[in-house]
């Protein structure tokens, strides 16, 4: 491609400078109007629409003349939640970004978001400072899109166009190909992706390529005309062009002048070989004393950890050692003396001495006459798989003894369905013989399965794989039971069977109800913690930003301190009650390093902190970090700006003690109490989350006065 050149057009700067034209679906109007506000302040390329129900904003997208270019919406809202209203407009409008702007977070609602398409996820939080994020967020998701809808369009032009583009990386190998490319070179546009161009030259014009056209290309650009070999081995001379990008980046534009030969198009026996073999090769030479390799792989050398040059001339028996037996090369020897194919597998070693299990297929490679040219070989690692093999075999007489003998309930079925055996334990549970229950198939006793789904289930389930689902058991007497199925596909004695270990899950399932039930008045709390009083709070502390601006009066200060307070006061009201929310990941944890860790959240420039223990506890990283905080916070906030607050073992656990003034003697039974506090600005629920956070680890708290006359907490952990 020749030509002027052109002016360079800034297409950041130019997409940037557009206006944005924004939606915000948010059911509380004195919020929705502040969010307006305070946005419109942030960039002047802001329009903000508001909607309060969420059914009239989606009216407005599905309207022809919508110019929306990003949906802001809030999750609690009455109708449709903010998940709902996603999925709808993903249904239309698959691309415009959607920014989920909540009071109510968790990781499960961030998931279900991620997982329904939104562009980017924020949790509503105290102060003015949330905007300048969200304007940020906004300009980001935009112009993203914007830029992607640009590149998509550049895409479909190098898609459609008649001459081949190929982009190349640093090191030669191809990343991308159009349509036209593939077809010029033969290959489909799969098998292009990962070739080297050395691939599409003859051994002979490689030294040019580097030497004259590659320099020209990183000078500005070279073009002419070059001879390219088709993966049908056609030669085909084409006017090319090449150029380098910023990034290093070959691009490559083909324009082919001719058509390939009908005699150009005949592969040799070693290009076959190399079309035909999906893993490592070895060519040898059977006209040769002791059938010598004459070529081998990449596959081949990263299986063996030999280099070519070092193997080439050699007989396959290198990799051989002392733990070869002589069954399987005797066999290879007596395919090969019969010029037939074979496959084995044999102990072999690579360089190193590493022993591997290696899958040897030999074939005999016949030229137009019918005389033998070559032998090709392949070969596989499938040491995994005889590892396993071998695990399983030594395992079978434990298994048997754990079928016979497992609390667990039993049952081998084949792949129709039809029950082969059964424990006792199963008997006994469903009330039949053993006699009674052979011969049954899986739909007599478990009424949740359906015939025709667990037979295209059961027959897609890979070997040796383990899978987890639940079900239901039938008794004799025609009572039902939940339970949980753990399956897995087996070859027993040469039979495809299927073995079932049944788990009665009722009183899993009944705690489950009751956790629902719990989570559910939880969720409830929540919502109206962080949506109903939140965002009243949130417009007031805004409304009073913009006040500050309007008038100077003393009395600011003290609305400010006491919106603080309360948001502080909620922010505190939620953890307590999300502890325990979410389930438990109890792991070792080194104490020193996390005291350390919470102790740099606090702004404690005075203080001094000592560590005192080496001790590692099983516990929850996040909860027990939650809990070191707020015990520290409590000793800055009680003990004076130069406190002294020591973290060391005690006989069976830890404690935090401060050397300040210590406990009332009357207080000392109410510390966590919900509410309870001494401090001025205090919430009073820091000190009850962590007997919380204590309680669900199965630990015990206690508070007194340490010898000092400061604070002491003691935790006993075993």
């Amino acid at each position: 491609m020749t030509g002027d050149v052109g002016v360079h057009l800034d297409s950041t700067l130019f997409l940037d400078s557009q206006p944005i034209e924004i939606l915000h679906i948010e059911d509380d109007p004195s919020f929705a109007d502040l969010v307006a506000t305070f946005l419109e302040r942030e960039q002047d390329a802001f329009t903000v629409r508001t909607e309060t129900d969420p059914r009239d904003a989606l009216a407005i997208l599905e309207a022809d003349t919508c110019s929306v270019d990003c949906i802001v919406s809030d999750y609690d809202m009455p109708g449709l939640d903010g998940l709902a209203v996603l999925e709808r407009v993903r249904e239309t409008h698959p691309e415009i970004p959607f920014i989920l702007f909540t009071g109510k977070g968790s990781e499960e609602i961030a998931s279900e978001a991620i997982t329904a398409g939104v562009t980017d996820y924020l949790q509503k939080a105290g102060g003015t400072e949330q905007y300048s994020v969200l304007a940020n967020r906004i300009q980001n998701a935009v112009g993203g899109y914007r830029a992607e809808r640009y590149m998509n369009r550049g895409l479909e032009a190098i898609e459609t166009a008649q001459d081949g583009i190929s982009i190349l990386n640093e090191d030669g190998y191809i990343e991308y190909a159009n349509t036209a490319c593939a077809e010029i070179l033969g290959y489909t546009r799969e098998e292009l992706i990962g070739l080297h161009w050395e691939t599409f030259y003859h051994d002979d014009d490689i030294d040019d390529v580097y030497d004259v056209l590659l320099p020209e290309a990183r000078d500005g650009r070279w073009h002419g005309t070059t001879t390219f070999v088709r993966k049908d081995g056609a030669k085909l001379d084409i006017e090319h062009t090449l150029s380098y990008t910023e990034d290093s980046s070959l691009i490559c534009t083909l324009s082919p002048q001719g058509a390939a030969t009908a005699d150009e198009s005949n592969l040799s026996a070693k290009e076959q070989a190399m079309d035909e073999a999906p893993i490592g090769i070895l060519l040898t030479d059977p006209h040769q004393e002791d059938n010598p390799i004459i070529y081998a792989n990449e596959g081949f050398t990263d299986l063996t950890g030999y280099e070519k040059r070092e193997i080439v001339g050699q007989n396959c028996r290198l990799l051989q050692g002392e733990g070869t037996t002589d069954e399987p090369v005797q066999k290879l020897r007596t395919a090969i003396d019969n010029r037939e194919s074979v496959t084995v597998e044999l102990r072999n070693y690579r360089k190193d001495g590493t022993e591997f299990w290696n899958r040897v297929r030999v074939a005999p490679l016949f030229d137009d006459d019918g005389e033998l040219d070559l032998f090709v070989g392949f070969q596989d690692d499938v040491t995994d798989r005889k590892q396993y093999e071998q695990q399983l075999q030594s395992h079978s007489a434990r298994l048997e003894a754990l079928f016979e003998h497992s609390p667990d309930m039993f049952a081998v079925h084949d792949i129709d369905g039809v029950i082969r055996d059964v424990n006792q334990r199963l008997c006994d549970e469903l009330g039949y013989t053993e006699a009674e229950l052979l011969g049954r198939t899986v739909w007599d006793i478990d009424p949740t399965a359906d015939p025709a789904r667990a037979s295209t289930f059961w027959d897609t389930l890979p070997p040796n794989t383990p899978h987890r689902f639940e079900g239901e058991l039938e008794r004799k007497d025609g009572a039902t039971f939940p339970i949980e199925v753990h399956l897995i596909r087996l070859n027993l004695d040469g039979e495809d069977r299927f073995v079932a270990m049944d788990r009665d899950i009722s009183d899993q399932k009944r705690r489950e109800r009751k956790l629902v039930q719990q989570n559910e008045r939880l969720d409830r709390f929540t919502s109206v913690v962080s949506h109903d009083l939140r965002n009243p709070l949130q417009v007031t502390e805004g409304r009073l930003e913009l006040l500050r601006e309007d008038c100077d009066s003393d009395q600011i200060e003290h609305i400010d301190h006491a919106l603080g307070r309360m948001d502080a006061l909620i922010e505190d009201l939620l953890t307590l009650a999300q502890t325990g929310e979410e389930a438990m990941t109890l792991e070792p944890i080194q104490l020193s390093d996390l005291v350390e860790t919470s102790w740099e959240t606090l702004s404690a420039t005075d203080a001094i902190l000592k560590i005192e223990t080496d001790r590692a506890v099983k516990a929850d990283r996040d909860q027990l970090q939650q809990l070191l905080t707020n015990l520290l916070q409590n000793a800055v906030e009680h003990g004076g700006p130069a406190v002294t607050v020591t973290v060391g073992d005690t006989a069976d656990g830890f404690y935090v003690a401060d050397d300040g003034a210590g406990l009332p003697e009357s207080a000392r039974e109410d510390v966590f109490d919900a509410g309870y506090t001494t401090a001025d600005d205090g919430t009073g629920f820091g000190l009850s989350i962590v007997e919380e956070v204590a309680s669900r680890h199965g630990w015990t708290v206690s508070a007194a006065n340490s010898a000092s006359g400061g604070a002491r907490f003691e935790f006993a952990i075993e």
